[in-house]
């Protein structure tokens, strides 16, 4: 049962990873890191997951809604993976 839930946290956090990276990206797939060193892009990820949420909500397909997607199903992985473990 070890082995399950450690695949499942990985998983999660890979979903988690992709989520943020695609929030953070530009359409060319580019980051510019300057503007990212300190905050990580943390603005842009909360405005994306706002805006990915209400689009969810609104049943719309958008890269906001899709990396929201992405960072929900990774925080319920975590979720799980964590029950799991116990």
């Amino acid at each position: 049962m070890d082995i399950i839930s450690t695949l499942i946290l990985i998983l999660g956090c890979i979903c988690i990873l992709f989520g943020y990276f695609r929030f953070i990206s530009d359409e060319n797939g580019n980051v510019d890191l300057n503007n990212y060193r300190f905050t990580g892009g943390i603005a842009l990820v909360i405005t994306g997951m706002f805006d990915g949420t209400y689009d969810l909500i609104k049943q719309l397909r958008s890269k906001n809604s899709v990396s929201a997607l992405a960072v929900y199903l990774g925080l319920f992985l975590l979720y799980i993976g964590v029950v799991f473990y116990k």
